[in-house]
């Protein structure tokens, strides 16, 4: 969604000018009016026709519709699997099914063949589904940046849009602007929340000679950035060309059927012709290419991901496609977003620590009090602990708040001082073992707030990201399950992110990192073998939810882009369903080599069956389509498929 930056005729910013969200039709437009999904709908409609007249008695107008539905929902097949053959002579499912569909229609099986069209058009349409969602994450990414932007210019500000800007302009970014650009501050004071970039979980207060970048936000106060990088050049433009790329060059997962068809289409073939040369019989012929289309091999994949896909729906993750349910089962490594992730993301009051006999209550009432006034997100923190602790807050009087130094107020007769660099500022010195408090909270990632009262130190604030309590579970239990390693992925500072590590107890943190470091590590553990998920929450991790082999998103306070980007997405920001997710795979995988097993061993019984002329085209095709009854069947069972730490009795994944 764009900000929109315009200047009023007091200069003030225009914080609610926002584009309306695009509905679902608008944003999947393109998806929806493609040919291939509306051939795969005609081809349903028609088929779920058929149905009705059947089921209604009218076997001759079922026939009709069933036919219509083949024809339909086969001329795409026909036409990929004749250009698969011309071109490059790539013996896909596509090949083998158009084989058993032409054989299917020829012996009067309409049904049978518009069923086969179907599920090959929904493969299709799923993965054009994927692309389509792909591209909303880019488009997501690119509207972080405002599309109209404030310069200033001979002492004056002119509205500009955003592709007018140009490296050495100055850009004024006021309070709840998005940065437009990568740059350096040239004055002023704010906090800047740079969690989109760099996944920081606390607003960094940027000063005179600070580099910013494009698509963070300004949380409090106003600056003027110098402009070193505008568009595509910038960090964000980056990401977003690494997201684009990555989605573009990864290797397509190959299907069970393609990988069965590259043996079957020629040997299915060959013995229909040996069976033709030896008997004479052409009906054997065509019901050997009738028995062994891989129907019951077509859904054996499909109807287990999709019963696991509906177990995963019931307890809040959503698995967007197929090839991820599959996937989530072979990882050995799941790397980890630290800010939002495991943590909740947002700064909160951990600890208050009265000094010089100042009760603790009072200490932290005044603080908060003077807080009230102050748009720094460090304040939202004090505020919300000080009315947790049920506490009263007073209107501060004579408010002053010095960006990127603290604030100063007086509450109820009290002068109040609030920030290291406004004690300093105002005299009034940190004795020794103050000093020492904030030196050790500090080395563990904490933020420390001293304030003092009417000129004496009262006590510190101590503001951290914290983490989510099922964190640690979820880490362990992963161990438990055999997952070789899980590995802490940050852009927050090291000590930050090394402490958050040992709480966890993952194998490895790595800290500081950029987008494209959270690529490379990512790329670094695949080029090593290895197969890796990647749980993230925010636009910094979006190159890396597309590099993995399944990109897993929290949902509830995850950003768009990362939710679109990613394979699955955690509904309830529970990362415990992380674990559950993966034994849900590894059971529902299981599923699936049974299913090939069956499948496998009905069509060599069924090809047996036709070349010794035991069964004919009509018995083949009925047999065909009840071999695929036990597949459903066996799949059917996923949906309401539980862990084993469920079945012992123990709280569900």
């Amino acid at each position: 969604m764009s900000e929109q930056l315009a200047a009023s005729e007091n200069g003030a910013v225009c914080t609610t000018c926002r584009t309306t969200p695009p509905g679902l039709f608008e944003r999947y437009r393109g998806f929806l009016l493609s040919p291939g999904t509306l051939i795969a709908a005609a081809n349903a409609f028609l088929l779920l026709l058929g149905v009705v007249a059947s089921l209604a008695g009218q076997p001759q107008a079922a026939r009709w519709l069933y036919l219509a539905s083949a024809l339909i929902g086969g001329a795409p097949i026909f036409k990929l699997a004749a250009g698969n053959i011309l071109r490059s002579f790539d013996l896909t499912a596509g090949v083998m099914v158009s084989i058993a569909m032409v054989a299917a229609l020829i012996v009067g099986e309409y049904s049978a063949a518009a069923l086969v069209a179907f599920m090959m058009l929904i493969g299709e349409m799923l993965e054009d589904l994927t692309i389509a969602r792909a591209g909303n994450a880019l488009k997501e990414l690119a509207s972080l940046v405002p599309d109209t932007v404030t310069l200033r210019r001979d002492g004056q500000e002119i509205a500009v849009p955003i592709q007018a800007v140009r490296q050495g302009d100055v850009v004024l970014v006021r309070p709840g602007g998005r940065i437009p650009v990568d740059g350096r501050v040239r004055s002023g004071h704010a906090a800047v929340d740079q969690a989109a970039i760099t996944g920081e979980s606390m607003p960094l207060d940027k000063e005179p000679g600070d580099s910013v970048y494009a698509g963070t936000l300004c949380t409090g106060g106003a600056l003027e950035i110098e402009v070193e990088k505008v568009g595509e050049e910038t960090t964000l433009g980056y990401m977003i060309r690494l997201v684009a790329e990555v989605r573009t060059t990864q290797a397509p997962v190959q299907r069970v059927a393609n990988r069965y068809a590259q043996y079957m289409t020629p040997l299915a073939l060959t013995i229909a012709v040996a069976t033709y040369f030896l008997t004479g019989d052409v009906v054997r012929s065509i019901t050997v290419l009738v028995v062994i289309c891989p129907c019951s091999l077509v859904l054996a994949t499909p109807t287990a991901v999709v019963a696991a896909i509906g177990n995963a729906a019931k307890r809040g993750v959503l698995v967007k496609h197929g090839s991820a349910m599959e996937q989530i089962g072979k990882v050995d490594v799941v790397a980890f977003d630290k800010t939002g992730t495991l943590t909740f993301g947002e700064p909160r009051l951990t600890q208050v620590i009265s000094l010089n006999g100042f009760d603790q209550q009072t200490f932290l009432s005044l603080a908060a009090s003077a807080e009230r006034s102050s748009e720094h997100p460090l304040a939202r923190a004090v505020l919300a602990a000080a009315r947790q602790e049920g506490l009263v807050t007073s209107v501060p009087e004579d408010f002053e708040a010095l960006p990127g130094h603290g604030i100063r107020a007086r509450v109820d007769g009290q002068q109040v001082v609030v920030g290291e660099r406004m004690l300093t500022l105002e005299g009034i010195p940190l004795d020794g073992a103050a000093q020492k408090r904030v030196q050790e909270l500090a080395a563990r990632g904490e933020s420390v707030i001293p304030v003092a009262v009417d000129r004496q130190v009262a006590g510190l604030l101590v503001i951290a990201d914290t983490v989510r309590p099922e964190s640690r579970a979820a880490v362990e239990r992963l161990r438990e399950m055999g997952v070789q390693e899980t590995v802490l992925i940050s852009g927050d500072q090291a000590m930050v992110a090394e402490s958050i590590g040992r709480a966890l107890g993952v194998d490895r943190v790595h800290a500081e990192v950029l987008p494209q470091d959270k690529l490379d590590l990512i790329r670094e553990l695949q080029a090593q073998g290895r197969s890796v998920a990647f749980v993230g929450d925010g636009v910094n991790d979006a190159p890396a939810l597309a590099a993995a082999n399944v990109g897993i998103a929290m949902g509830a306070i995850g950003t768009a882009v990362a939710m679109e980007t990613a394979d699955v997405v955690l509904l309830t920001d529970e990362v415990q369903r992380v674990p559950y997710l993966i034994e849900l795979s590894r059971s529902s995988l299981g599923v699936i080599r049974n299913n090939v097993v069956f499948s496998m061993s009905m069509n060599v019984l069924s090809v047996l069956l036709s070349v010794f002329g035991v069964i004919g085209p009509v018995v083949g095709a009925v047999m065909h389509e009840v071999s695929a009854l036990p597949v459903v069947a066996n799949s059917a069972r996923l949906i309401s498929w539980k862990s084993r730490r469920s079945e012992a009795g123990e709280p569900a994944a």
